[in-house]
């Protein structure tokens, strides 16, 4: 199954925040216009002397030959290799385009779930969430590549450190097969309590059906590793923990 990359049109490294008028670039009014579906006039300004040398540029304008916007016709390896440029300036967004292009075998080209892993990997390494998720999945199977659980794991919990719902759901179902690690139904069922908590509808019925198989004990366990993994991860305050010293000089006074 080839990973599926849904490109978000305004979580891309390096946009600019709001800015008057005045002080936008070319490039920022480029990819304001390429947001708004103003396509023709994203072409315009991401065609400028002085966007030419501007990585943000190519990959807007990688995705406009990708989907044959602005007047463009489709060209998957003209895009390819503006992506190329873009990636190889650290444009995480265009290392996922680049894979997304691999593991579909777009243009014609056959799909190479290689090459896509290996652009995974620095967009993973770079700090994407989503890329995070994706390259778990595919070290679990998910491109028919020979499946390696471990490396599956440690990307799965980076993900869910990122507060990705489905990389929760993911961990849960490493547990509870005993992929790459001993079966543990306590941790199986903590996993898809966050995931459910997070936003992951899908892991209600394995929660529901789990929470009513362990008994009480194992079901308390699950909550409390629940909170910790919480607690550690920063997403919720330590209900335990002292108050800082300027509330209790607030209340000395």
């Amino acid at each position: 199954m080839a990973l599926a990359l849904v490109l978000p049109l305004g979580l891309v490294a390096g946009e600019a925040g709001a800015k008057s008028i005045f002080e936008r670039t070319q490039e920022d009014q480029g990819v304001s216009a390429f947001k708004n579906g103003n396509y023709k006039r994203a072409r315009i300004w991401l065609s400028t002397d002085e966007t030419a040398d501007k990585p943000l540029s190519w990959f807007y304008l990688g995705r406009m030959y990708e989907e044959g916007l602005g007047g463009f016709e489709i060209d998957i390896r003209r895009a390819e290799r503006l992506y190329h440029r873009a990636a190889e300036q650290g444009i995480v967004e265009a290392m996922l385009a680049i894979a997304d292009i691999h593991a579909r075998g777009a243009a014609g080209l056959r799909p190479n779930f290689s090459v896509a892993r290996a652009w995974l990997e620095r967009a993973a390494d770079a700090g994407n969430k989503r890329a995070m998720l994706l390259l778990a999945q595919d070290y679990a199977g998910a491109n028919g590549l020979p499946p390696d659980y471990y490396r599956a794991r440690i990307w799965f919990e980076q993900a869910a450190d990122a507060q990705m719902a489905e990389a929760m759901a993911g961990l849960a179902s490493l547990y509870r097969n005993g992929q790459g690690i001993d079966v543990n139904m306590v941790e199986a069922l903590k996993w898809y309590r966050l995931a459910v908590k997070y936003g992951h509808a899908e892991s209600a019925g394995p929660e529901s059906l789990l929470s009513r198989v362990l008994d009480p004990a194992q079901v308390r366990d699950a909550e409390q590793r629940a909170l910790e993994w919480e607690i550690l991860t920063g997403k919720v305050p330590d209900p335990n923990a002292p108050p800082p010293a300027d509330g209790k000089a607030e209340k000395a006074k």
